[in-house]
């Protein structure tokens, strides 16, 4: 890219300061290193060197990235001498390093606590590993897996260890009490644990002990009925103690932890989690966490018009991410007063060397609607300077990479992102009902023994009432967040309102649940009770577990009864209504929502995910006098056209937003002067096309920049130009000069129509925008002139053509010593199949006049 291209519009920094200056609190907030996003950096064989970590941390500093997880994987062939064993004195030195370094460029520092994944090592011996549960003589035993770590570095191969046990852990943890004993304390910010993936974990040495204390029968009595092929016993019974055997795991899983981070917060860290794939309540195991992190594999199939999805890119079996699972997160941070909740993002999104950062744009765009506001990129790897290109790579990640072409140009992607969390990162959650997830259900199961609650197979969610309520109240419109057995036993209702640790609610609904702790009914009865909204779509049939179960059915009974008929309603939306919980009118226009409530009033984000565009007015589902609308795009800013009708708690807001765009609104309960209006645009005229002669000049990027290009057809430039254009990915120049129409409009509409992938815009010599994103249109503002004017664009394309090239002239890049290199199938990774990427710009584009509306006299 071009190095003078601008981050901002010119309309949009005018506009930023007229808001700044009129009300702070309703402008743009002071991006910090934590509103950024933030990306895995894996240190291959942690072969890392002082100059090289500095080098690229500084370009992570300048592309506006807040911070780094370190994870140190296998390494790369060749490169042996570089590794360095993991937690050595050299080891730590270097971390030293990167953690000063962070310090003078403003980067956050966190890292795995291990290498690879799942924890484990060299010093984990049969006594703490992994081992699954077998039937030995008539009694469960544990058997080792024999599980190892994945992707492990140089000293950090060994076995995986049990994630049942506190003592293992510990055990785990005292070479990093020998490596940390004198390590500055508040250097590294964070601790992190990767999902569940200790396969096969289904026993640990004082299982049956717990199973006693929490269920008051001995586990051994039904082993044969646990793990014979064919049981005896009936299905209820079998179901039942199954499910007491599957809720010891879920409580051991949690102590193991707690005990990690107990561990953590002692050495002054904060904990980052992924919960997701463990055989727990997710929502405790997420809340346990400082900072719960959710994960987004695969890509979702938007009907965004020009958003590209090809079958190439899209894994057989496809792991779509899904709203209501990555809810699990938001919600444990939301309930339990997390202020962050984060994500591990774009796993997978496309093919490697494929991915745009228009196709980036939406699946971030709707995990942060769905309450993630701390972004993790999945990843970027760490290359030495004299590793040809492409460098050192992992094999499941997006590249994010200073090696990519598209590097500088995700610079605007990072900038976005750190607009809206600095959004979304203030004040509290602003939802209105809580969804109980009554996991005995999903436990309460005969078939199976241990289950693992993952991201990929999601049925466990959409197959039970839960899943179908949770998404009927997604598609509505409400704002809720779910709730666990144990938080509903911390909540308190107190002025009217549900009180948890860490938000306010409106309501508890409760779905249609068949299996419902005794101390769960007897709390919600309680709520009740004292006035609050408790909403049952059916009551719940009876207690869960085989253990005192006459004794728990009689308590069970008695809550039962103190429950009034009018607690239940088979319609859960109308009981809503009639509590007075209103949706966001935004889901019937298509749109996605959140919102954060702040001293001011309301902050909203919203994002257009259709293939429609919304133009007109929204009714909000909270109070305002003012609105400023911001878009996280440009950085503009300005007052938004509302109206009320009389009625602040029933405001109207005017919004304009074409398929792929989002805004943001702040809103205010109380009036505030702003002198600076949003700019409405409305099409006054048809498109006019830009024609003429094309000058393409090649400005950067590899393997060899091609010959210059003249040329009255917009196609791509593989076949512009000759074989070096075909192979080429960096940075090519297109300029033509143009008379402007002879309309007269108040500001112009540029349409780069297909631009592969990212256009900096400049006209006149003036630098306008930077097109990155779907739809790839730019308000010219005043930098159009009467007469003649000429426009010029950088047009960055993606890596692929040059990756085919180097793999049909079998050029040896994969380097990489254990996976190597694998596509998105995790089959041998192959580009020479590939047909040529289209590269460049592809147009149309025109020019389109617009007129200023005002909403308010329409």
């Amino acid at each position: 890219m071009s190095p003078s291209c601008s981050l901002l519009t010119l309309a949009a920094l005018s506009a930023v300061s007229l808001t700044y200056a009129a009300e702070p609190d309703l402008g743009w907030p002071e991006v910090t290193r934590e509103n950024k996003p933030w990306t895995r950096w894996w240190w291959p064989g942690s072969g890392v060197d002082k100059a090289n970590l500095t080098a690229q941390m500084e370009k992570f500093a300048a592309a506006g990235i807040g911070g780094v997880e370190i994870t140190p994987i296998y390494g790369a062939k060749g490169s042996e001498a570089r590794y360095i064993d993991f937690l050595t004195p050299k080891w730590m030195e270097m971390l030293e390093h990167v953690c000063r370094e962070g310090q003078r460029l403003g980067l956050g520092i966190d890292m795995a606590t291990g290498t690879g994944w799942p924890f484990g090592g060299p010093w984990i011996d049969e006594l703490n590993a992994n081992t699954r549960a077998v039937l030995r003589d008539g009694k469960i035993i544990g058997e080792p897996t024999k599980q190892m770590v994945k992707r492990a570095a140089p000293g950090g191969e060994g076995l995986v260890i049990d994630p049942y046990s506190p003592e293992a852990l510990l055990n785990y943890l005292a070479p990093f009490d020998q490596a940390f004993a004198n390590f500055p304390r508040g250097l590294v910010r964070g601790q992190f644990h990767d999902s569940f993936e200790y396969y096969g974990a289904s026993w640990t040495p004082k299982f049956a002990e717990t199973f006693q204390k929490m269920h008051g029968y001995d586990v051994q009595h039904y082993a044969t009925e646990l793990l014979a092929a064919k049981p005896t016993l009936d299905r209820d019974t079998l179901a039942r103690i199954k499910g007491d055997y599957r809720d010891t795991l879920a409580q051991l899983h949690l102590d193991y932890l707690r005990t990690w981070v107990e561990w953590s917060h002692a050495k002054g860290f904060v904990v980052r989690n992924q919960s997701h794939g463990a055989p727990g309540n997710l929502l405790d195991l997420y809340a346990n966490a400082d900072i719960p992190e959710t994960e987004i594999f695969g890509s979702t199939p938007f009907p965004i018009p020009g958003l590209r999805r090809e079958a190439i890119d899209i894994r057989g079996g496809q792991d779509l991410p899904e709203s209501l699972v990555i809810k699990m997160a938001s919600s444990a941070a939301h309930v339990a007063g997390r202020p962050l909740a984060s994500s591990e993002s774009l796993t997978w999104l496309r093919e490697h060397f494929r991915e745009s950062p228009s196709q980036m744009k939406p699946e971030l765009d709707r995990i942060l609607t769905d309450g993630i506001n701390h972004i993790f990129y999945h990843g970027t790897v760490y290359s030495p300077s004299d590793a040809a290109w492409p460098g050192w790579l992992f094999y499941a990640s997006t590249q994010f990479s200073p090696s990519n072409p598209l590097w500088e140009e995700l610079g605007q992607l990072n900038r976005y992102v750190g607009r809206v969390q600095s959004v979304l990162q203030r004040g509290t959650p602003a939802n209105d009902v809580l969804l109980y997830w009554p996991l005995a259900d999903i436990f309460d199961q005969a078939d199976g023994l241990v289950m693992t609650l993952s991201v990929h197979d999601v049925k466990w969610l959409y197959d039970q009432p839960f899943g179908k309520l949770a998404e009927t109240l997604r598609v509505r419109g409400y704002q809720f967040d779910y709730i666990s057995d144990a938080q509903i036993q911390e909540t308190r209702f107190e002025r009217g309102e549900l009180a948890t640790t860490g938000a306010r609610y409106k309501a508890i609904v409760v779905p249609a649940t068949r299996r419902m702790p005794v101390a769960t009914l007897q709390h919600l009865a309680k709520l009740a009770a004292s006035g609050a909204s408790v909403i049952f779509e059916k009551l719940p049939e009876d207690v869960p577990g085989f253990g005192r179960l006459e004794a728990r059915r009689t308590e069970f009974k008695t809550a039962l009864a103190t429950l009034t008929p009018d607690a239940v309603a088979a319609d859960v939306l109308a009981a809503l209504a009639a509590n007075r919980v209103a949706p966001e009118a935004a889901a019937d226009a298509g749109l996605s929502v959140i919102r954060r409530a702040t001293p001011a009033g309301r902050d909203y984000f919203f994002a257009n995910l259709t293939g429609e565009s919304f133009d007109g007015w929204l009714a909000l589902g909270s109070a305002a006098k003012s609105a400023v609308i911001l878009d996280p795009l440009t950085g503009a800013a300005g007052a938004a056209a509302l109206r009320t009708a009389g009625d602040p708690a029933s405001p109207q807001v005017y919004l304009q937003l074409a398929p792929g765009q989002t805004l943001l609104l702040r809103t205010a309960t109380a009036t505030v002067p702003i002198p600076s209006a949003w700019g409405y645009r409305a099409s006054a005229g048809q498109p006019s096309p830009i024609a003429g002669a094309w000058k393409i000049e090649f400005l950067t990027g590899g393997p060899e920049l091609p010959p210059a290009i003249t040329t009255n057809e917009l196609k791509s430039w593989t076949e512009l130009g000759g074989e070096a254009a075909k192979k080429f990915a960096g940075t090519a120049r297109y300029r033509v000069e143009f008379d402007a129409p002879a309309a007269t409009a108040d500001d112009w509409l540029l349409d780069l129509g297909d631009v592969r992938e990212v256009a900096c815009v400049r006209v006149n010599g003036h630098d306008v925008a930077t097109a990155w994103s779907v739809p790839f249109r730019v308000r010219l503002g005043d930098a159009l002139k009467p007469g003649r004017n000429i426009l010029e664009l950088d047009v960055t394309n993606l890596a692929a053509n040059r990756i085919r090239d180097m793999d049909l002239r079998k050029v040896e890049w994969r380097i990489m010593r254990e996976i190597n290199f694998v596509n998105i199938h995790y089959e041998a990774f192959d580009a020479s199949t590939w047909s040529l990427v289209p590269s460049g710009l592809l147009g149309p584009v025109t020019l389109t006049p617009l007129k200023h509306v005002d909403p308010t006299k329409s």
